[in-house]
């Protein structure tokens, strides 16, 4: 009760704040993601920025805008919740929890001249009245998320230098995890060359050792680097051909994945196609060879029932060595794989269908159902953090039938600055739970939350 007081006191004061003049300048460039907001490529060029840097340097010169973003996440969770007494305890565990999750944003974006630009930006997440410890990207107190350069070499050539958040591509492979109340940052650089037919991308990127009440680091033992290649067709069409290369020090790994992404409309219909082969050395010195595969058909609806549709199937290969299989790096699996976040991409089947509709200007509504099984029936489910699924190993599982999850999601926009979500998840526990020795719970999992975000 008292959790629920504390979230219907701070919706109505932050209500009251947003009838209130704006304080400060919104960031209008790479700051302004939304929860589920699709990634268009692989990489982000700011050209409209720097178009205006160079046909107005002297307007440009010493700009800043300054702005920030609270949000506040109330959770309620059955059966789900991380358990400190299960190996690798994540997914269905029979562990329920109700907490409260805060994060506070604030930023700085300054022009320096017509070519540099440079963006900080202050980070503090927060976890309250849980009764088991907080996840590992649910707290992150007063810490420097972002702190980069940008910097335009020539007409062409741009370069992204320092710690940034940010998506690639379809983010199955990497993202900024939005979702997540502590977000996910990198340090390196990215350099992006526009040219006639094709913009390129390069990477080379660490992760962060996070630590939650102190300075977070540049995990050196981590690497990801590779270069994007990006087709020039028409607006809404995407034709990426990309090598990614993650590097794991810690258990002498390297995954090279070679892959392409198309996506667009073709008369009536939409399509999305996603696919890659990949590559390298696996923990146990072996040779590394797996796979993924996306593919998806979607369609605007018309007459009563309207909205956009789209039918999913994606694999992600396994492996009779258990983790050998396909390896998904830092993805956004939240925006994917169903929002209960039960699984990683690898060994895995997901057979999805997903119906959006926006009734009115301000009301979006998103129906998203999963089937989920098995790709290898001699390896385990694998979490969101490639760990095997309560420590099974090789040949344990008792069927491949892992179950069906139905998402529910609800996002009300009260103004342009603050914005509601209501969200139900129930997962359909498969046979696998109730035919496989170790597993620690066998019974269905639901997830509730309540979300609300207020930028100024």
């Amino acid at each position: 009760m008292r959790c629920c007081r504390m979230l219907l006191l701070t919706v109505w004061i932050l209500a009251l704040c947003a009838s209130l003049p704006c304080l400060a300048q919104e960031n209008a460039t790479e700051q302004n993601f939304v929860v589920n907001q699709e990634a268009d490529r692989l990489g982000l060029l700011d050209k409209s920025a720097l178009a205006i840097r160079q046909k107005e340097p002297d307007a440009a010169i010493r700009n800043f805008d300054f702005g920030g973003e609270y949000r506040m996440r109330f959770h309620n969770e059955s059966n789900h919740r991380p358990s400190p007494t299960l190996a690798n305890g994540l997914g269905l565990t029979g562990t329920d929890d109700n907490f409260l999750l805060y994060r506070t944003r604030l930023w700085m974006d300054a022009t320096v001249n017509e070519r540099v630009g440079v963006y900080v930006e202050i980070l503090d997440a927060e976890s309250n009245h849980e009764n088991f410890t907080p996840r590992g990207n649910e707290v992150d107190r007063l810490n420097l998320h972002q702190g980069y350069a940008d910097i335009a070499i020539t007409d062409q050539l741009q370069l992204k230098l320092g710690r940034r958040s940010l998506d690639i591509g379809s983010t199955r492979f990497a993202g900024m995890g939005e979702w997540a109340n502590t977000r996910r940052a990198f340090d390196g650089l990215q350099a992006t060359l526009a040219g006639e037919h094709f913009d390129y991308d390069a990477y080379y990127l660490h992760t962060l050792s996070m630590r939650t009440h102190d300075y977070n680091k540049t995990n050196t033992d981590t690497r990801l680097y590779g270069i994007n290649a990006h087709r020039h067709v028409d607006e809404g069409t995407i034709r990426d051909y990309y090598w990614l290369t993650l590097e794991l020090d810690r258990v002498d790994a390297r995954y090279d994945t070679l892959g392409t992404q198309w996506k667009g409309a073709r008369d009536e219909f939409l399509y999305e196609f996603e696919g890659a082969v990949q590559l390298g050395r696996n923990p146990d010195q072996t040779d590394h060879l797996a796979g993924f595969t996306v593919v998806g058909l979607g369609k605007d609806l018309q007459g009563q029932l309207p909205g956009e549709l789209w039918v999913y199937y994606e694999w992600a290969s396994g492996s009779d060595t258990p983790g050998n299989g396909f390896h998904h790096y830092f993805p956004r699996a939240h925006r994917h794989l169903g929002y209960m976040d039960l699984f990683g991409r690898r060994n895995l089947n997901d057979l999805n269908v997903r119906w959006n509709y926006q009734p009115t200007e301000s009301l979006e509504m998103r129906v998203h159902y999963h089937y989920f099984s098995l790709a290898n029936s001699a390896d385990v489910p694998y979490n969101t953090n490639m760990t095997a699924f309560a420590g099974l190993g090789a040949n344990t599982s008792g069927s491949s039938d892992l179950g069906h999850e139905i998402d529910l999601l609800a996002t009300y926009t009260f103004s342009d600055r603050l914005k509601f979500q209501f969200g139900y998840s129930h997962f359909f526990a498969g046979r696998y739970y109730d035919t496989t020795a170790g597993a620690p719970y066998a019974g269905d999992a639901r997830f509730f939350y309540t979300q609300m975000s207020l930028k100024f």
